[in-house]
């Protein structure tokens, strides 16, 4: 692992995530975490990492970014003591606005609801974003259909304050990149050694655009999949129902 991300989420987190793609590193985000690291997560979030599981976890990636991860940024960092630190931030009422605004659109499409409580896949999932939410962003017990919304918003502004104190004060500084989006490539690849690629600065999830493009992530394969299986079935089983129904008659 070469580059840790540690912006909370809704900070600018996929412009980041965009940003390293383009420069050819290998990046997974939260997706991946929790989808293909969901177990180990869980285990994590519970009950507290064991020795060498962040490095085990990560060793095969260049880039990790998105949650849980820059709330376990310390933990990682010691597993990975050469890696570099990036961290983007903005103002504390505009990120909450940005967070709310985020979550009451995923939870307005029908696509989220049906894949997140009725596919076998969808439900873990939403176990582990329901965790990450106590965890992290002091969110109540969430209903059917429902994760990490009405989080208690004093709760919310204070931590992403004291995340932000936390990495600027305690994150060695010449491992830190505190960037200004503004800036453009110049800071980022001049931090990472990189030449400055030929191709606009990028500006990913406009509006909360987030919400409809993850669905084009190879991540979410799984959920569509037994989707398609369980309208498949659904639709058999009613078809053979009528179909009984007629015969008998």
């Amino acid at each position: 692992m070469k580059i840790l991300i540690a912006s909370m989420m809704k900070s600018g987190t996929q412009t980041m995530r965009k940003c390293p793609e383009i420069l050819g590193y290998t990046v997974v985000d939260y997706d991946y975490h929790a989808f293909v690291d969901r177990e180990e997560w869980k285990k994590i979030m519970m009950y507290g990492s064991e020795k060498g599981q962040f490095y085990k976890m990560y060793k095969d990636i260049d880039v990790i970014c998105g949650s849980p991860v820059y709330y376990y940024w310390r933990e990682i960092l010691a597993k990975f003591p050469d890696a570099k630190v990036i961290l983007t931030t903005r103002d504390e009422e505009e990120w909450l606005k940005s967070y709310e605004n985020y979550f009451a659109r995923m939870h307005s499409t029908w696509t989220d609801a049906l894949t997140h409580n009725f596919t076998p896949t969808g439900r873990k999932v939403m176990d582990h974003f329901r965790t990450l939410g106590r965890l992290i962003f002091a969110c109540p017990e969430q209903r059917m259909f429902q994760r990490m919304v009405n989080p208690n918003r004093q709760i919310m502004k204070r931590r992403y304050r004291e995340h932000v104190a936390d990495v600027l004060t305690n994150c060695e500084k010449e491992k830190l990149l505190h960037f200004t989006f503004s800036d453009g490539w110049e800071p980022v690849c001049s931090f990472l050694g990189k030449e400055i690629p030929n191709q606009p600065f990028p500006h990913e999830n406009q509006k909360g655009g987030l919400a409809v493009s993850m669905w084009q992530r190879d991540t979410f394969e799984t959920l569509k999949t037994e989707l398609n299986y369980i309208i498949a079935i659904d639709t058999y089983v009613t078809f053979d129902t009528n179909q009984s129904s007629r015969s008998r008659m």
